[in-house]
């Protein structure tokens, strides 16, 4: 027993300086790396970057974080809501907005629940006084879901609306100390291709949208593409309306008079073959029935409040900006394909649901951007139907593979 403590005791010196040369090494790797990542800010988590780049990669694979950490050191006074079609095709530098600056809070493929709640985020991190919500129908079908990047915890209250005080804890241990953050260090730095590009204002690149168009053979190649994919997707969804998916707009409206808040609610313009692809599909008589069913709840928020309801406007209509030509080369002037529109489209939504409520009593029955009520929309949806008709008529040709 003594000739084995004796022969073990000179090796215990070693073994502490092989502990402590292991342990050391490693914590000067992850402060060299928290240190890169800071400096980088590949995910915009801090307010400025120790390194300027062009762009961040990795905003698109990262998107919920990012833009929930952006919002809070942009610190908006107005803010666009919404999903793929709004960060694509809604301009924060419209002249018509009436405060800045103005931040781009759509999120791609979001329902409901996440728009209402990034409403909340952003509300409680910065001085919002106008919002424009984008209205997608799919989005209030039944069965919705978060997206995967989703994280409640990184958000500033919670949905109760009470105070987060450990909100994004979880997104800065991420963004500084993970693997994945100094893959998006390095995109950054080399500025590696990504699907999609941002710009700061929270708005999808359109350069990047329109060179993803050219490489894809132009417009109508693009539109066809679109239209594979979304057909049969359209084709197995149900046409039912989510009750919960419908409440979630309830709470963006209280949330949104509670606060003092100015918000104009818009329904977004998809093209003339979106909309027929709705119509092949079965889901056009729920797509109006959703127009009625959102413009009841809006009024009867107003009611509730005893104050004007929220203006709701529709831009999905059949009208010569949704129905144009689609070119077999190059570009469309109003859309990337048929469900995301351009920003030259967005600045006529942007007009009209911005210059309320000085511009808009002229816009007839069916028209782009009418102002829903109750006791009239009736008459406007019929009026859509009749310029439906009219559409299938004219473009049965370029229709055709739709059916």
């Amino acid at each position: 027993m003594s000739s084995f403590i004796s022969n073990s005791e000179p090796n215990a010196p070693i073994h502490r300086r092989y502990l402590i040369v292991f342990f050391g090494t490693v914590l000067v790797g992850v402060v060299l790396a928290a240190l890169f990542n800071r400096a980088v800010n590949p995910y915009s988590l801090f307010p400025s970057d120790w390194i300027s780049s062009d762009s961040k990669p990795e905003t698109f694979s990262h998107l919920r974080m990012v833009k929930a950490a952006q919002v809070k050191y942009v610190r908006p006074s107005a803010i666009i809501l919404g999903s793929s079609r709004a960060e694509t095709g809604l301009d924060p530098h419209h002249s018509m907005w009436p405060s800045r600056p103005v931040y781009n809070l759509g999120l791609s493929d979001a329902g409901t629940y996440e728009i209402f709640r990034y409403f909340q985020h952003a509300s409680e991190v910065a001085p919002i006084k106008d919002v424009l919500l984008l209205l997608d129908y799919a989005a209030f079908l039944e069965g919705g879901h978060t997206a995967p990047d989703f994280a409640e915890g990184r958000l500033a209250t919670f949905p109760d609306g009470s105070p987060n005080p450990t909100a994004a804890w979880d997104d800065y241990l991420m963004g500084l100390l993970s693997w994945d953050a100094c893959k998006g260090s390095l995109a950054t730095i080399f500025q590696w291709d990504a699907d999609k590009r941002y710009l700061d204002d929270g708005s999808r690149d359109a350069k990047t949208e329109e060179r993803r168009v050219i490489n894809k053979g132009g417009a109508a190649v693009a539109f066809r593409a679109y239209e594979a994919r979304a057909l049969p997707a359209l084709a197995s969804s149900s046409p039912i309306l989510g009750a919960v998916e419908m409440s979630h707009l309830d709470r963006i409206l209280t949330l949104a008079r509670t606060k003092g808040i100015s918000l104009r609610l818009v329904i977004a313009p998809m093209h003339g073959r979106y909309q027929e692809m709705m119509v092949q599909t079965g889901h056009w008589p729920t797509y109006e029935n959703w127009k009625r069913r959102i413009t009841t709840i809006v009024e009867a928020e107003g009611r509730r409040s005893k104050a004007s309801p929220f203006p709701l406007f529709d831009f999905g209509v059949y009208d010569e900006l949704t129905t144009g030509t689609v070119p077999e080369r190059g570009l469309a002037e109003f859309y990337f394909e048929a469900s995301h529109f351009t920003k030259a489209l967005g600045d006529h939504v942007l007009q009209r649901a911005l210059s309320f409520p000085d511009d808009h009593s002229h816009i007839p029955p069916g028209g782009f951007g009418r102002l829903l009520r109750s006791e009239s929309i009736g008459t406007h949806l019929e009026a859509i139907r009749v310029a439906q008709k009219n559409y299938q008529t004219t473009h049965s040709e370029e229709l055709m593979p739709l059916r």
